[in-house]
C-alpha cells in the first residue's frame, strides 16, 4: 500500500530511558509501519541514540519532542511545542504510548483534541494514588482522556484500577498484553562464558533482578531478604545480580545498602548492561520485587528464555505469571515483613529444588509464547488505531490557531474579556474587589494575553509559574520550583516569542548562579546564535542582568542560549546528594522598551561612521 493510501500515524512516548514503555513503542514503529504512514516523536538522548539511527535506517520519520516522563509540568504546560509538532506532521491518528501515569503529555493531548485529530492513549503504569499526586495537573488528565478515542490498557488489572479511580471517563477501553519480539526467544548458548565473565562457581544459584535502579523496583527488599537467609544460615552459595542503571542518587543508595548490610560477596551490582539475553541465561531464576508495575517487559523475556520467576503481585504480573512457571509474593505495598520473608523462602527453595526450577522455567517459556506473541499485539493495537483514524475531523482554515488551549480556557465571560484585552466590568465582577485583587487579575490578564499573542516591550515572564516558563523554556531545564527554574546540564536554552518583529531589544533577567565557595560560574548568552554577552559569578546570590541585543532579522521568536563553562552539581562539592549539573536559577525574565535617546544616539553614531566611509572613498583617485 501507497503512503498516499495509508493513514499518517504519528507515535508518541516521554519515556526516554529505554525502559519498558519506550521499547513497547519501539515495537510499534516497526510492527505498524506496513499499515500505517508512521512518524515517531520522543525525546531523543544518548541513552536512545542507537535506537534513533536504527529507526531511521527504516525509513521511518523520527521527529525530537521533548517532553519527558519526569517532568510532567514539560508536558502539560509546553504547548507551544506540542503546536509545532503536529504542525510539522500533520497526523491522521495519534498513538501516545505513556510513561508517566495519566499526566503524561497533556499539552499534545490538549492541542490534538483542539484541532479535532483522533488519538488513542496507551496506558502503561498505573498506581493507586496517581490521582493524588500532581493535583494541579488531574483536571487537565481527566480532560483529554476523556477526549482520547480509545484508551489501551497492558492489563486487566490495570483497566479495573482505572475504572475504580476515574469512574466517569467512558473512552473505550481495551486491554492488549505487552510482548517481546521473537529474536528474545532464542537461546545464545552464552552460559557457560557468562558465568564466568561474572566469576560465578558451577555450584553457585544466581538470581538474577534485571530493571531500572529505582525504589518502585524494591531492590532493597531483594536485598532484606539475603540479611533475612544469612541470619538463619541459608545464604550460601546463593548470589543475587542488580542488572541496570538509573538516576545517580538512586544508583549510590543502592551501592550504599549493598555495603551497609555486608552483603558485597554475595551481590554483584552490574550497572547497565546490553547484555541483557546472556545475563538471563546464565542465572538460575529472575526475580522482581516491584511496588508497582504495568506489565514488565522484564518478565517476559526472563520467561522466554525458559526462567522461573520470581515476583511481587502487583498489577498485571499475576496475568504474565502462574503457579506453574514461578513464585508470586505477597505486595510489599500490603506487608513489607510478608514479602521479604516470601522472597527469601522463594529463592532458598529454588536454590535447593534444581528440578522445581527447570520445571518452572519450561512452563514459563510455553506460557511466553502463547501469550506474549508479538504479531498479536500489533494486530491489536493496530485494529483500535484503524479504528480512531476513521473518526478524523476534516481540517478547517485557520484551525492552527482556533485550537490553541488557552484560547479554549476561556470558559466564562470574564476570562473571554481577558484574552480580548478588554477591562472587566467591575460591576460583574462585585464591588468587593479592593485594589490588590484588581492588580492580580489585570496580571493575569496581562499573562494570558502575552502567551496568547507574544511578548512585547513591558512583559514578564515569571518561571515559577508552569504555564509560563514552560511556553518559552526549551533544551536544559528542570522541573519549576517556587521560586523559579533551575538549568540542567551544560546548555539551556530559552525561546521567546515576541508580539511583533523586533531588531533592537533590551531583555533583564532575574537570577541566582550556582557558585559554591571557591568556584566561579562563567556563562557566555547567545542571541540567535550570536555571542551577546560573557557572565562572570563569584556569589550564590540573586542578581540581575541585563543584555541589548541587536538582530539582523526581524524575527518574531528570539533564542537565547547559555552556555555554561563551569556547570558542577550540588553533589560534586559535597553540598548534597543533588547530581544536576546547575549554573543558573532563572527567577524572571523582563522585555525592556530601550530609551529613545539611546537609539537616537545609536542611530547617529551608525550615520556619522557610514559619512566617513563615503568621504574616504570619495577622496580615491579614479584609475
Amino acid at each position: 500500500m501507497s503512503d498516499a493510501m495509508r493513514n499518517k500515524l504519528l507515535i508518541v512516548t516521554d519515556d526516554a530511558n529505554m525502559g519498558g514503555t519506550y521499547r513497547v513503542a519501539e515495537q510499534l514503529v516497526a510492527g505498524m509501519a506496513a499499515s500505517f504512514d508512521i512518524r515517531f516523536a520522543c525525546s531523543f538522548e544518548a541513552k536512545n541514540a542507537a535506537s534513533r539511527k536504527k529507526i531511521e535506517a527504516s525509513g521511518v520519520t523520527v521527529l525530537d519532542y521533548r517532553v519527558c516522563e519526569r517532568n510532567p509540568q514539560r508536558a502539560a504546560f509546553a504547548l507551544e511545542d506540542a503546536q509545532r509538532l503536529l504542525d510539522a506532521v500533520d497526523p491522521d491518528v495519534i498513538l501516545l504510548v505513556d510513561g508517566g501515569e495519566i499526566w503524561s503529555l497533556l499539552a499534545l493531548k490538549q492541542v490534538a483534541a483542539a484541532r479535532g485529530i483522533p488519538y488513542v492513549v496507551s496506558v502503561n503504569l498505573l498506581t493507586e494514588d496517581c490521582v493524588r499526586r500532581f493535583a494541579e495537573l488531574r483536571g487537565k488528565a481527566i480532560e483529554t482522556l476523556r477526549a482520547a478515542h480509545a484508551i489501551v490498557f497492558v492489563s486487566e488489572a490495570s483497566r479495573r484500577r482505572f475504572e475504580t479511580l476515574l469512574p466517569a471517563i467512558d473512552a473505550p477501553k481495551h486491554v492488549v498484553a505487552n510482548s517481546r519480539p521473537g529474536s528474545y526467544f532464542d537461546m545464545l548458548g552464552t552460559r557457560q562464558a557468562t558465568r564466568r565473565s561474572l566469576g560465578l562457581r558451577d555450584d553457585e544459584t544466581l538470581m538474577l533482578c534485571a530493571a531500572r535502579i529505582e525504589p518502585r523496583k524494591g531492590q532493597t527488599l531483594c536485598l532484606e531478604a539475603f540479611e533475612q537467609l544469612r541470619a538463619h544460615g541459608r545464604l550460601t552459595k546463593l548470589r543475587l545480580a542488580f542488572a541496570g542503571g538509573g538516576v545517580s542518587g538512586d544508583v549510590d543508595a543502592l551501592h550504599r545498602a549493598i555495603a551497609d548490610k555486608g552483603l558485597g560477596e554475595h551481590v554483584l551490582a552490574l550497572g547497565p548492561r546490553d547484555d541483557v539475553p546472556s545475563l538471563l541465561e546464565a542465572c538460575d531464576a529472575f526475580v522482581l520485587p516491584s511496588y508497582s508495575e504495568g506489565m514488565p517487559l522484564s518478565i517476559i523475556e526472563a520467561m522466554a528464555k525458559g526462567r522461573a520467576v520470581i515476583a511481587t503481585a502487583v498489577d498485571g504480573v499475576p496475568e504474565q505469571i502462574d503457579r506453574m512457571s514461578g513464585i508470586l509474593a505477597p505486595s510489599p505495598v500490603v506487608s513489607r515483613e510478608d514479602c521479604v520473608a516470601a522472597l527469601a523462602d522463594a529463592m532458598a527453595l529454588l536454590r535447593d529444588d534444581p528440578r522445581l526450577r527447570e520445571r518452572m522455567g519450561r512452563c514459563a517459556r510455553l506460557r511466553a509464547v502463547e501469550l506474549f506473541d508479538e504479531r498479536r499485539m500489533i494486530g491489536e493495537y493496530g485494529a483500535v488505531v484503524a479504528l480512531a483514524a476513521s473518526h478524523r475531523r476534516p481540517q478547517r482554515r485557520f484551525e492552527g490557531l482556533r485550537a490553541h488551549p488557552l484560547r479554549r480556557a476561556a470558559a466564562n465571560e470574564q476570562e473571554r474579556e481577558a484574552l480580548r484585552g478588554s477591562a472587566p466590568s467591575m460591576v460583574r465582577i462585585g464591588s468587593w474587589m479592593d485594589a490588590g485583587m484588581r492588580r492580580r487579575l489585570a496580571r493575569e490578564r496581562a499573562v494570558r494575553a502575552d502567551l496568547r499573542a507574544g511578548l512585547a516591550p513591558g512583559s514578564l515572564v515569571e518561571l515559577h509559574d508552569p504555564a509560563q516558563c514552560w511556553s518559552c523554556a526549551s533544551d536544559g531545564w528542570d522541573v519549576v520550583e517556587d521560586a523559579g527554574v533551575w538549568n540542567d546540564g551544560a546548555i539551556s536554552t530559552i525561546r521567546l516569542r515576541l508580539r511583533r518583529p523586533m531588531r533592537r531589544l533590551r531583555v533583564r533577567l532575574d537570577l541566582m548562579p550556582f557558585a559554591p565557595p571557591g568556584r566561579r560560574q562563567e556563562t557566555d548568552v547567545l542571541a540567535d546564535g550570536a555571542l551577546v554577552a560573557g557572565w562572570s559569578f563569584d556569589a550564590h546570590v540573586w542578581e540581575s542582568r541585563t543584555i541589548d541585543i541587536h538582530r539582523r532579522t526581524g524575527s518574531r521568536t528570539l533564542e537565547l542560549r547559555f552556555v555554561y563553562k563551569t556547570v558542577c552539581s550540588p553533589r560534586a562539592v559535597g553540598l548534597s546528594d543533588d547530581a544536576r549539573d546547575l549554573a543558573i536559577f532563572l527567577r524572571r525574565i523582563e522585555i525592556q522598551r530601550v530609551p529613545l535617546r539611546e537609539r537616537l544616539r545609536e542611530t547617529l553614531r551608525f550615520d556619522a561612521r557610514a559619512l566617513v566611509s563615503w568621504q574616504g572613498a570619495a577622496r580615491v583617485p579614479a584609475e
